[in-house]
C-alpha cells in the first residue's frame, strides 16, 4: 500500500511513500542524476546499488518519492542501522544505549530540472515527523565537504556537523547530526574555518566544536563552528 503524505493539494508536486514496484523508476532517476553531476565523488555509487534500493523499498515508509505530473523526480531514503553495521552514531560519539535511537538519511536525489525548489527539505520534514512518532531521537547523514548546496540545506534544517571522517572507500565526508528532542541553540563561542582546511576542522571538532553555519564568498566558503563552553 502506498501512503499519500499530507501536502498542499494545490501544489504541483506530490509526495508519497514508495514500495518495491517503483524500483525501476528509482534506478533510472539515480542513473540520470549521476550522469549530470559535475563531481561524481559527491555521490557514492557503490552505496546505492540495486540491492540497497530493494531493501529500502521493501521496508515500509523508508523511501519517500517526489512526483511531478505522475513522474518520479526525486526520492529521499531513511535507513535504520540499529546496533549493527555502519552506524554514524558511533562516528559522533553517541553512547551505546543511544544507538538504537539513530536513523540515517540517504541516499537522496532530485532530477536536475526540479532542483532549487526545496523538495528534499519537504521530504526530510515528512520523514522527521514520522520518526518522532516512532520514538527515534538522533538523525545522521553524510555530505562531501565541497558540496555547498547540501551543506547549506542541512544546516538550515537544523543539522550540525559533528564529524569529518573518511567513509565509503576513503572518501572524506562531514557527518551531520540532528537531535529531534533538543532543538539547536546559538552557541556561546564561534570560529570560522575555510572548508578546504581539513586538518583545522578535524582538530576543532576534536575539541568539541560543531559546525552550525556556512558563509559563502566568491572563491569558496567557510564553516562556522560553535562551542557552548565547559559543561558542569
Amino acid at each position: 500500500m502506498i501512503d499519500l503524505l499530507d501536502i498542499d493539494k494545490a501544489d504541483q508536486y506530490e509526495l508519497k511513500f514508495l514500495d518495491e514496484s517503483y524500483l525501476e523508476q528509482v534506478l533510472y532517476l539515480q542513473h540520470l542524476v549521476i550522469k549530470k553531476l559535475s563531481d561524481p565523488s559527491s555521490y557514492y555509487v557503490d552505496l546505492v546499488e540495486e540491492e540497497f534500493f530493494i531493501k529500502h523499498l521493501e521496508s515500509r515508509n523508508s523511501t519517500i518519492g517526489i512526483f511531478y505530473e505522475n513522474q518520479l523526480v526525486g526520492f529521499h531514503i531513511v535507513s535504520y542501522p540499529g546496533l549493527y553495521g555502519d552506524d554514524l552514531g558511533m562516528d559522533i560519539g553517541l553512547k551505546e544505549d543511544e544507538l538504537s535511537q539513530v536513523v540515517q538519511f540517504g541516499a537522496v536525489a532530485v532530477h536536475p530540472d526540479h532542483r532549487n525548489k526545496g523538495l528534499l527539505t519537504r521530504a526530510s520534514k515528512e520523514h522527521l515527523k514520522m520518526l518522532k512518532i516512532m520514538g527515534y531521537r538522533h538523525v545522521c547523514l553524510r555530505i562531501a565537504p565541497h558540496n555547498y548546496p547540501s551543506i547549506k540545506a542541512s544546516i538550515m534544517n537544523g543539522f550540525v556537523i559533528k564529524g569529518l571522517k573518511f567513509k565509503y572507500n576513503n572518501l572524506l565526508r562531514y557527518i551531520f547530526h540532528l537531535d529531534i528532542n533538543k532543538p539547536f541553540k546559538q552557541p556561546l563561542y564561534s570560529v570560522k574555518i575555510d572548508n578546504k582546511d581539513i586538518e583545522s576542522q578535524k582538530f576543532i571538532i576534536g575539541l568539541g566544536f560543531y559546525g552550525y553555519d556556512v558563509l559563502k564568498y566568491e572563491n569558496g566558503f567557510d564553516i562556522i563552528f560553535g562551542h557552548n563552553g565547559i559543561q558542569v
